[in-house]
């Protein structure tokens, strides 16, 4: 019962502190739990794509703290090496993980520049170091993979579009609405969720 009146305790300030400080919706995201189950620690968000196009998607995923310009990401990122993560048209990625952070990005700008800035000795894969999602042809009549389109990069903030322990379904879509051809649509099922 304690432990619950302090979670009160904790959003209440929070609630007053944005009051006095007149702070956004991202506000919300400075408060939310990293998600670790030991201090200090943070948890994992797990993270399923869903390609709902004929294309390869070419792309990098990630999460990082928008408020620390030290900000180190955990990245991966999906290219046309046949030794790393590919995900064809018409497929589904296996689910990973990414450690928790304020900020789920793919192919986001910050991100990118994070990585640039502070990861100098990270093993890059220079197709997928690119904003938003790019997708490819790759069919036996084109000898290189031929650039169909893109998707802008998305982001998602902790503790307003997503926890920590969640699953975040990330599904590439066609756009005929919008000046990109492609789109990136988002779902989220929580952790304790029993689907």
């Amino acid at each position: 019962m304690r432990r619950k009146s302090s979670r009160r305790w904790a959003r209440a300030l929070g609630g007053l502190c944005c009051a006095a400080m007149g702070c956004g919706s991202d506000s919300a995201n400075l408060w939310a739990s990293l998600g670790g189950s030991v201090a200090g620690r943070r948890g994992e968000v797990q993270v399923l794509f869903i390609n709902n196009t004929p294309y390869r998607a070419v792309f990098a995923v990630g999460t990082y703290d928008q408020t620390d310009p030290s900000s180190e990401p955990d990245f991966s990122q999906f290219g046309h090496d046949e030794d790393g993560l590919i995900l064809e048209g018409d497929e589904s990625s296996p689910i990973g993980s990414l450690e928790c952070a304020r900020v789920f990005s793919v192919g986001g700008p910050r991100m990118l520049a994070l990585i640039e800035d502070n990861l100098p000795d990270a093993d890059l894969l220079e197709e997928a170091v690119v904003e938003g999602v790019h997708f490819f042809d790759v069919s036996d009549e084109a000898a290189e993979p031929v650039l169909q389109g893109t998707a802008p990069a998305f982001e998602a903030l902790l503790g307003v579009d997503f926890p920590c322990n969640a699953l975040l379904i990330i599904y590439f879509e066609f756009d005929d609405l919008a000046a990109d051809p492609f789109r990136v649509e988002f779902e989220l099922i929580p952790s304790n969720s029993t689907r």
